[in-house]
């Protein structure tokens, strides 16, 4: 993906949407980036920042796997 321009012009409208859906299941941020507006590395970025908080032994939400 770039890292240019909106995630939703970089992956399409339901493929960013489904990214975002995503984000904001694992986030704990009170204003996470996850907005298809934002870039798609800005996105995945969140998400891979989210469940890196779960430690060894914890269940991390399914959407960490997704």
């Amino acid at each position: 993906a770039s890292t240019n321009g909106t995630c939703a012009a970089q992956i399409g409208e339901a493929a960013a949407q489904r990214l975002v859906e995503r984000c904001l299941a694992v986030s704990p941020a009170t204003h996470p980036p996850c907005n298809a507006q934002n870039s798609c590395d800005l996105i995945q970025g969140e998400i891979d920042r989210a469940c890196a908080m779960y430690g060894a032994g914890q269940d991390k939400p399914p959407e960490c796997s997704a």
